[in-house]
């Protein structure tokens, strides 16, 4: 009988999950929009209808790990795991993630953001900055010897965006899954993708030029997040996005801090 590890990540906007076999392969992935209020019975009608696309039982998932940005939402997906799911769940925090965490206030530190930093350390081992697209853009630095420093927060891009369509009675709004044909827009349309898409480059790359300076090193760029495919090509310092950053992050974890296989 095969045996899986869940893992998700329940962001602001969007919950991500994957499905990986005990050996790190990857199952299959997908993502749901987060709703709340939502009770453990709603989530785990969404769950297993994906689960049911991949033919996976429900007593095949063996272990869960999670990361949430979303407190309200941490208690449902953990009573599912127990009830529904592995007996072991495991949530990501920052007593939970084995990295050192050089903040004044550690807790306060998202647990998306200490998971990408513990992803980037153990795939490349070396300074990462990881640039994450998603409700808010966040810049998370690990120094050489594996230490996350802090870094950026900024706005989301289609948050941001969206409070120009709003508030901007002749601006549309535009599809930004897209890139845009050339940075000098020759209509509204082409013009606001232009502003939107390569100015968050052109904001992603002035920060991790200052960001690289004060870890005084020359870091990997990592995209990760919703948008990441779309505004990497368009930036100087991004080499290398990773959808699954987080996803695969939280199994890395669990092999590190389960007793299970």
């Amino acid at each position: 009988m095969p045996e899986y590890l869940l893992t998700v990540d329940v962001g602001n906007t969007s919950t991500g999950f994957a499905i990986f076999h005990f050996d790190g392969a990857l199952k299959a992935c997908g993502s749901f929009r987060t709703e709340t209020p939502v009770s453990t019975e709603e989530l785990l009608v969404k769950l297993k209808g994906f689960l049911d696309l991949y033919q996976i039982k429900l007593h095949e998932i063996k272990g869960l790990s999670i990361s949430s940005v979303v407190p309200s939402l941490t208690s449902f997906w953990v009573e599912l795991g127990r009830k529904w799911l592995a007996r072991e769940v495991l949530v990501a925090s920052s007593e939970t993630v084995p990295i050192k965490i050089d903040l004044k206030y550690p807790s306060e530190v998202g647990a998306d953001r200490i998971v990408n930093a513990f992803s980037a350390w153990e795939k490349y081992k070396k300074p990462c900055i990881v640039v994450d697209f998603g409700t808010a853009t966040t810049f998370d630095c690990i120094s050489e010897g594996g230490v996350y420093l802090g870094g950026a927060i900024a706005p989301g891009v289609l948050s941001a965006s969206e409070s120009l369509f709003t508030k901007t009675a002749k601006l549309p709004k535009i599809d930004l899954f897209s890139p845009p044909e050339s940075p000098l827009g020759k209509d509204t349309i082409s013009a606001m993708k232009s502003g939107i898409l390569y100015g968050f480059a052109c904001l992603a790359d002035g920060l991790i030029d200052m960001l690289s300076v004060e870890m005084k090193s020359n870091p990997e760029v990592i995209a990760t997040g919703g948008l990441a495919r779309v505004i990497s090509p368009l930036s100087k310092r991004i080499k290398r996005v990773e959808p699954l950053l987080t996803l695969e992050g939280l199994y890395l974890l669990w092999k590190k801090c389960s007793a299970l296989p």
